[in-house]
């Protein structure tokens, strides 16, 4: 698993590409599960959208403050389970 630690306002809205780069020949990203956990209170909904080899998302705002996880895995058209799931840890701040 790859992370990435981000920090984030809860009013702040960012955008964010995954380049998937273990693709067989020919193979492309089928779909991606994001999935959002927070501190507390309501799970984000974060939709990805697909542009092989890229998963583009926008992450924000959050409702609380506090460490919040998403973690993203990719779905090769083969529907094998990508290659290593990356895991966000964004430290989200009251400002």
């Amino acid at each position: 698993m790859i992370t990435y630690n981000l920090v984030m306002s809860k009013t702040e809205i960012k955008p964010i590409t995954v380049q998937v780069l273990d693709l067989q020949i020919s193979e492309t990203v089928a779909s991606a599960v994001v999935t959002h956990t927070p501190p507390s209170g309501s799970v984000l909904t974060i939709t990805p959208s697909i542009d092989t080899p890229y998963i583009n998302m926008v992450f924000g705002p959050f409702a609380v403050a506090g460490t919040h996880f998403v973690k993203v895995q990719a779905v090769g058209n083969a529907a094998t389970p990508s290659k290593p799931e990356v895991l966000y840890c964004i430290d989200v701040k009251n400002i």
